[in-house]
């Protein structure tokens, strides 16, 4: 068995799983009376703070022995960096807006649309069509997605404002993905999540709140749902992602980070006690399932090459 056939898609997965604990989070952090301006901002400015001492403490002890820039930097270099960074901060934009005008089960819906979205830049990028197990891992993911957000049997109103933010919230995730695999792959993961970070936090400053370190908010309770949503909600999985996803392509990757859905769910169940239905809980099962389904079976090299570009 090839360890870094399943090392690098497991990492990926496992940053997925990271996002696990951030809606809850979130909940807690609107029930406390906090904006979602201020969540978001928390979010990520706790999350650069937590990568610019884990920076701090590399650099400190040696560890971060690649270096930051291996050749010259250049305008375009300096730009995939800032577009990294732009794409996951709109996903964040996005969705809040997504949240305001559609029900969050239609906007989780709305932005796990990623997964086929990824599938179509891999092919566009590589002007080859995705295999059948992808095609069949996408749909079995799409359908374990619909049960799983608890849409089955409700009635729900859309707008086209909720529904364009949130079609866009998967747009820039997929891209993220994307750019992620290929932006800068050589340099430190732990390196190249902080500079991306930061690309995201100025971004973030821009648009949504300039006042917000200035005037203090930063430093008020919300840090308490600040760490947490910087640590699982942005740190942990970026710096997990940089690792895995040069190494697989972005079908693969936008597939496998999919267990995030998953993941919130049972971190709902467990801190906030919500009930989940059984309905929902054969939707979490086919999401594994389609998360796997790429892999079962490909035990030789060639098959797991299959797997890894997405043949």
């Amino acid at each position: 068995m090839n360890v870094r056939w399943l090392l690098f898609p497991f990492l990926v997965f496992l940053g997925g799983c990271c996002y696990g604990p951030s809606s809850p989070t979130i909940k807690l952090a609107y029930e406390a009376g906090f904006t979602a301006n201020d969540v978001v901002m928390s979010q990520y400015f706790y999350g650069w703070l937590i990568l610019l001492v884990l920076i701090g403490a590399g650099f400190f002890r040696g560890s971060l022995h690649r270096p930051v820039s291996p050749t010259p930097w250049t305008i375009k270099r300096l730009g995939r960096m800032f577009a990294t960074g732009a794409s996951i901060a709109l996903v964040s934009v996005c969705y809040c807006f997504s949240l305001q005008s559609v029900p969050a089960s239609v906007s989780v819906i709305l932005l796990f649309q990623f997964t086929w979205i990824g599938v179509i830049i891999q092919a566009l990028v590589e002007r080859k069509l995705p295999s059948r197990r992808t095609i069949a891992a996408v749909v079995i993911l799409i359908i374990g997605t619909i049960l799983a957000a608890g849409l089955v049997g409700s009635n729900v109103l859309l707008t086209a404002d909720g529904v364009i933010f949130g079609m866009l919230s998967a747009l820039f995730y997929a891209l993220y993905m994307f750019l992620l695999g290929h932006t800068e792959p050589e340099m430190h993961p732990l390196t190249r999540s902080f500079v991306i970070m930061s690309c995201s936090l100025a971004l973030l400053l821009c648009i949504l709140s300039p006042s917000y370190i200035v005037s203090g908010t930063a430093f008020s309770g919300i840090w308490i749902y600040g760490v947490i949503l910087g640590l699982f909600g942005c740190a942990l999985p970026m710096f997990l992602f940089s690792i895995g996803t040069p190494r697989i392509s972005t079908g693969a990757a936008t597939i496998l980070s999919s267990s995030e859905l998953p993941a919130s769910i049972i971190c709902a169940v467990l801190i906030l006690s919500e009930a989940v239905s059984w309905v929902q809980w054969i939707g979490i099962a086919l999401i594994f399932f389609g998360i796997a389904y790429p892999y079962l079976g490909a035990g030789n090299v060639s098959e797991q090459r299959s797997v890894e570009s997405g043949e």
